[in-house]
């Protein structure tokens, strides 16, 4: 799709969509937002066109699979495969890449817009050239966005910190997974400096949990992410 647009990528468990609803939800609120349209192909119709392009596809039922969702300002919206996972569900993944932090801002929105992709690719490879796998998102007043444009949250303790940030799928995911698992959560600004405090880091996104080994050097554990991985698929019983 060219030119700017919209996207999410569902995550699909034995060929089934998950959170289709809210996927709509975010690309309704931005589409309104930032092209002065709305975006409502019935969640029920959608979630059988991304069952269908996935069988297309033969995705595996045994492992999770992905559909990227792509929404344009003209209302044009395309679906396109996304890959499988290792793993069946929402997973702990096995990589823990280490992280840089880089301070720049999203031009425009905050969005999930292509731009915004962009803008992550571009963290990430300049991640790669400092010798690390991730890059985090800090703004121009040093406050911890993101990290590889998915939710990033901290862990001191039995404390889960996130800075505030537009609503997504994966970020009210995080949050009931944090709960579920035990963790108190406090939404506010998460200085850069701070992360040097932090004795966990993670990310969540379409596919599971990525705990961090590092954050500019700062060596970090894993246990408390783990936890949660195991309550954010723990959010989706098995039918």
């Amino acid at each position: 799709m060219s030119g700017i647009y919209l996207y999410q990528v569902v995550h699909l468990a034995a060929g089934k969509p998950r959170n289709v609803e809210g996927h709509v939800a975010v690309l309704d609120a931005a589409s309104r937002r930032l092209f002065g349209r709305p975006y409502a192909p019935g969640a029920a119709a959608l979630a059988r066109r991304i069952e269908a392009l996935a069988a297309a596809e033969r995705y595996p039922s045994g492992v999770s699979g992905f559909v990227r969702l792509e929404l344009d300002a003209e209302g044009r919206e395309r679906l396109a495969p996304a890959g499988v996972s290792l793993y069946k569900g929402y997973a702990f993944r096995s990589l823990t890449p280490a992280a840089v932090t880089l301070c720049y801002d999203i031009p425009f929105s905050e969005a999930p817009t292509s731009v915004r992709e962009a803008a992550a690719e571009w963290a990430r490879h300049e991640a790669v050239r400092r010798g690390a796998g991730v890059a985090v998102r800090c703004d121009r007043q040093g406050v911890v966005r993101d990290a590889d444009d998915a939710p990033l949250l901290g862990i001191a303790g039995h404390t889960a910190r996130i800075s505030p940030g537009l609503a997504s799928v994966e970020r009210r995911l995080a949050l009931e997974a944090v709960r579920a698992a035990g963790l108190e959560v406090r939404e506010e600004p998460l200085p850069r400096e701070e992360l040097q405090q932090m004795d966990e880091l993670f990310t969540v996104d379409h596919r599971g949990v990525t705990a961090l080994s590092h954050c500019d050097g700062h060596p970090l554990m894993t246990l408390l992410a783990e936890r949660v991985a195991a309550a954010l698929e723990g959010l989706f019983p098995k039918k």
